[in-house]
């Protein structure tokens, strides 16, 4: 990396927040004053999705402490199912995604776990390990989330809404792209 401004400001923005270590997870902020991009890309992230539980998370990014307002972005994902279809996660399942400051608490995503991004449906087409056809979605609604307390976590969550979709613990692989634009709007404690 260059030496001076480039490279100052690239490490300002990493210290807004960064991702947890995962496989197959990367991402890369940019940005400055307070205001920034974050480009989440997944290359067959695995998520692991309980039979017994029917929906699952990932942390995806830890933002520093503050205020921090969701300005935008977007989202194309794809999914690919890593276990034996006839006996984990079925042919033509119905998942349901999204992204939240909350972890998935149920095979309903709604409140926190959907404060980001909505709730979006789609069915799982691809055969055997093959990923599905994309998966897109705006993050539409701004939205302010209080990290002053404790730092926001972004999770993406991911659900089976009828008992029929799994029929065993099966893995699912991501595959995409979020941007999020968003700013931190500092600690007032």
């Amino acid at each position: 990396m260059t030496r001076g401004l480039p490279r100052t400001l690239a490490r300002a923005a990493a210290r807004e927040g960064l991702a947890p270590p995962k496989l197959g997870l990367n991402a890369a902020t940019s940005g400055q004053g307070g205001a920034y991009r974050t480009v989440f890309s997944f290359a067959g992230m695995q998520v692991p999705v309980a039979d017994a539980l029917a929906y699952a998370s990932q942390k995806i990014f830890d933002f520093a402490d503050g205020k921090v307002r969701i300005k935008g972005g977007t989202a194309r994902l794809q999914f690919a199912v890593l276990t034996a279809r006839a006996s984990t996660i079925n042919d033509n399942a119905a998942l349901t995604w999204s992204l939240g400051s909350a972890a998935a608490s149920s095979v309903t995503l709604s409140g926190t776990m959907v404060n980001v991004l909505a709730s979006t449906a789609r069915t799982l087409d691809g055969v055997g390990t093959a990923v599905s056809t994309a998966s897109t979605a705006d993050i539409a609604a701004a939205a302010t989330l209080d990290g002053t307390t404790t730092p926001v976590d972004l999770y993406l969550n991911l659900a089976f809404a009828t008992g029929t979709d799994i029929d065993a613990d099966g893995t699912l692989a991501v595959t995409g792209t979020i941007t999020l634009l968003w700013e931190n709007w500092g600690d007032n404690a």
